[in-house]
């Protein structure tokens, strides 16, 4: 980024530095939510991914597990520029993080429980080396999903301007490597307190994902340059979580939301199931060669 245009958005922060630091502290908590429960999955997949190794090999499967989640996650920061300046990666982005949702949401899934297992019998028989092969082709995804899903939550932030995004996207990324670090003790303990909260992130991302396409469609089909505010998506972020919670711990709301929940379930197996179909030519082609 040119001097100037830093020092132009400085200037423009401490004009109105209260609604810089509101937005800039919605946006950060809203990453630490999305960043968090999205390491609680990274972190899950890996020792599920090295628990057929012998024991001595584990810990050393876990440690370049977590070598490469810090390493992917700042090759993706590093692209971030990018993506935030291309229409058609924004699109790709957008897409892909609502497909991500979909996915571990749809109905034939039983979610999370199953992607674990899932996980590990993926790499069950195979060697300390292909295995590690295997949890650094992971870690690449989930990078790219928490980078993307960073961009998302950051955008149409008025109080930051649009030269420093890229500077609070990058703080959200780091903290949470700085969560995935710590994540196999106290998150993962909430999350066998709340296992509904395995669900969230994934939810979390599809909205994300949701307001980036909305924003697209917009401005691509009729002109209008349209993005959610910080302050309303940083409040829905919150009362999806909080909601959550709700509906798993009293049996009442579980009931009276079950055809909500089961509607919002087959829109996502259609999703799923409709990317799937697309896809496969190409999983053939690649199967044959």
């Amino acid at each position: 980024m040119p001097i100037a245009d830093l020092q132009t958005a400085l200037e423009l922060v401490s004009q109105n530095w209260g609604a810089f630091l509101a937005d800039a502290g919605m946006v950060i908590v809203s990453l630490v939510l999305i960043e968090g429960l999205l390491s609680v999955d990274n972190a899950l997949g890996i020792a599920a991914m090295a628990s057929h190794l012998p024991k001595h090999q584990q810990k050393s499967a876990l440690r370049w597990g977590l070598i490469g989640a810090y390493l992917f996650r700042g090759i993706a920061l590093a692209l971030v520029s990018w993506l935030m300046h291309n229409e058609w990666v924004k699109w790709f982005g957008a897409i892909y993080l609502i497909y991500l949702a979909c996915d571990h949401l749809q109905l034939k899934r039983e979610m999370h429980t199953e992607d674990i297992a899932s996980a590990a019998a993926k790499t069950a028989g195979k060697g300390f080396i292909a295995t590690i092969c295997s949890i650094e082709l992971m870690d690449l995804s989930l990078s790219l999903d928490n980078v993307v899903a960073a961009v998302g939550v950051v955008a149409g932030s008025k109080g930051i301007p649009e030269e420093l995004h890229i500077w609070v996207v990058c703080l959200g990324v780091f903290i949470g490597i700085a969560a995935l670090r710590i994540v196999a003790g106290w998150c993962i303990d909430i999350i066998a307190r709340h296992p509904i909260l395995g669900h969230v992130a994934f939810v979390l991302v599809g909205f994300v994902g949701f307001v980036m396409t909305a924003s697209l469609v917009l401005e691509s089909a009729w002109g209008i340059e349209w993005h959610m505010s910080v302050g309303p998506k940083f409040a829905i972020i919150v009362a999806i979580v909080a909601l959550s919670i709700c509906y798993e711990k009293y049996a009442g709301l579980h009931t009276a939301m079950y055809p909500l929940v089961r509607v919002f379930r087959v829109l996502c197996t259609a999703f799923a199931c409709t990317v799937h179909g697309i896809l496969t030519p190409w999983k053939l082609f690649k199967k044959k060669a």
